[in-house]
């Protein structure tokens, strides 16, 4: 993989820093920090999250199909992967730890509530965008990325819940950092190498993304 200096992607969120804040200051995040949020809230968000991660699966296979890298068509091929068998399959076993078996049956008869829908609409319609790779991966990158840095920020919580604390380890693991060192690499590599129209498209497209998690984790808390 591509080491490059991660300078551009950095200037990507600091361009967006109120919203990404606002992403790691949440109240559902703050709460699990200190133990109080509600199980049933945190049951609602990985059911939804299972919902939401199939169609960010077919948004990664995408990705591969528009680069012609060989490097970066490995790396969509590897996060597909890692998202198919190691962090679905986390989550459904921490929604099997509270209760909810039949996972797939649970997830398919479940409503998928407005803010799921918007995100996939919003991932669907940067899929089918003419600056297809740059948009694809300035779409994608926030939601893996304020995952590890909302774990970091958690991992130095003392969180008693279970299901919380093994979230909180997943997300913040070795495994997850070098992944989103990597994530890093090509999004300042791509920004990097784009004429100041498509820069501008992909600081549109990165700041919207954030607005969607952020909108995600607030539809969670307010069910």
């Amino acid at each position: 993989m591509y080491m490059f200096a991660t300078v551009s992607a950095d200037e990507l969120k600091q361009h967006h820093i109120k919203y990404w804040n606002d992403l790691l200051s949440h109240k559902f995040i703050l709460e699990m920090a200190a133990d109080s949020l509600p199980t049933e809230k945190f049951s609602f968000y990985l059911r939804q999250d299972q919902i939401f991660l199939k169609e960010f699966c077919t948004f990664l296979l995408i990705a591969k199909q528009e680069s012609s890298d060989q490097e970066l068509t490995i790396w969509f091929e590897n996060l597909y992967h890692s998202t198919i068998d190691s962090e679905m399959q986390m989550q459904r076993k921490l929604l099997l730890s509270l209760g909810i078996s039949n996972i797939d049956n649970n997830a398919t008869a479940m409503a998928m509530a407005p803010a799921t829908s918007d995100y996939i609409s919003f991932l669907r319609q940067a899929s089918s965008s003419t600056e297809n790779l740059e948009v694809i991966v300035s779409a994608m990158a926030p939601c893996p990325w304020s995952y590890l840095e909302i774990a970091q920020k958690l991992s130095k919580s003392d969180i008693k819940t279970d299901v919380y604390y093994k979230w909180v380890q997943f997300y913040s693991s070795k495994e997850s950092q070098q992944q989103i060192e990597e994530l890093k690499n090509i999004l300042s590599r791509l920004y990097d190498q784009a004429d100041e129209s498509t820069r501008t498209t992909m600081k549109r497209y990165f700041g919207a993304a954030c607005k969607y998690e952020y909108n995600f984790w607030q539809g969670a808390y307010t069910t």
